[in-house]
């Protein structure tokens, strides 16, 4: 028991050395210069009413030198930092203008911000390339973005639709020309059966050259149990054709079937299902051979038609007449 006690007692002065020699190790090693290669967070300023009109690097690498815990300091708290100042003078005046630039080594050397100790050696890239345009506003669609199973016998029956359905945004006058509507997130949904109303966010991908409203969005669904419908004698039309025209088209009636939600295909009439050949499709047509064009409401599909093809001919009473 004694020779016990004395090694437990020998053990707490062993670890105290220890310990301490750790800490004026680290403390000497903290002091020293060393050379480091960081990635420095690069912040662009533009001028009132200007914006990026393409992404840009969130950071720069560099060659820097400085204490031990300086440099610590930094990857802890991103100490050092690149903050590019881009006057107005630069840029093309007028909202339609469009301004390339390029910053150079040297501004990119002088916008870096350190903290005092820490020398900056060298920056890795040769120049930052810069597209700045006018900042405009915008009114587009929300468009749902969804990923949904449903459950076998069951369909969507309606387009989802969103609340609210649209949102102003805010980006440069290029990107928002060719921008017609905006993404929700994507949201994921498995063994759908029932309508149901779920609340998403805005997509935020291109956050740092657009800006978005901070809104959650209501996406409702309808789902209906699925049904199928078969409509008969189905006139075909010849749309853009004159008063007397020489063709006739063989059969003049088709038939049609649907698919639908069940409710909707309850409340379809025949007089909503239209079939018909263009005009100008039949004269341009070298065989006389045509796939009629079905138009029924948003909320039902097509899933066949019958004949698939149709025949046109021309009178032959009319052909007589002109010889």
């Amino acid at each position: 028991m004694r020779i016990n006690k004395s090694i437990s007692i020998a053990v707490v002065p062993l670890i105290v050395c220890f310990l301490l020699a750790c800490s004026l190790w680290l403390y000497a090693s903290m002091r020293e210069e060393y050379t480091a290669v960081v990635d420095i967070p690069l912040e662009i300023r533009l001028p009132a009413g200007r914006t990026l009109e393409t992404e840009v690097a969130t950071s720069i690498r560099a060659q820097v030198q400085g204490a031990g815990w300086q440099l610590v300091n930094h990857f802890l708290s991103a100490s050092i930092r690149c903050v590019v100042y881009v006057p107005e003078k630069r840029l093309a005046r007028g909202e339609e203008e469009q301004t390339n630039i390029t910053i150079s080594r040297q501004m990119l050397t002088q916008a870096i911000q350190s903290p005092v100790g820490i020398a900056l050696q060298r920056i890795m890239a040769d120049s930052l390339p810069l597209s700045v345009g006018s900042i405009v506003e915008k009114r587009v669609a929300v468009r749902p973005v969804l990923d949904i199973e449903m459950r076998e016998g069951f369909i969507l029956a309606e387009s989802p639709s969103a609340v609210p359905d649209s949102i102003v945004i805010r980006g440069s006058r290029t990107m928002l020309r060719r921008m017609p509507s905006w993404n929700t997130s994507l949201v994921r949904l498995r063994d759908m059966y029932e309508g149901t109303r779920i609340q998403t966010t805005l997509d935020d991908t291109l956050s740092g050259l657009i800006t978005i409203p901070q809104v959650p969005v209501n996406v409702s669904l309808t789902i209906q149990q699925m049904a199928e419908v078969q409509f008969d004698d189905i006139p075909v039309r010849l749309l853009g054709a004159p008063a007397r025209h020489p063709f006739v088209v063989l059969p003049e009636r088709v038939s049609v079937t649907l698919r639908g939600g069940v409710e909707n295909i309850a409340r379809l009439l025949p007089e909503n299902v239209t079939a018909a050949l263009d005009y100008l499709d039949v004269l341009a047509s070298t065989t006389g051979t045509l796939r009629p064009r079905v138009v029924v409401p948003t909320e039902v599909q097509v899933i066949s038609v019958s004949p698939q093809f149709l025949r046109c001919r021309k009178r032959l009473f009319l052909a007589q007449k002109r010889e």
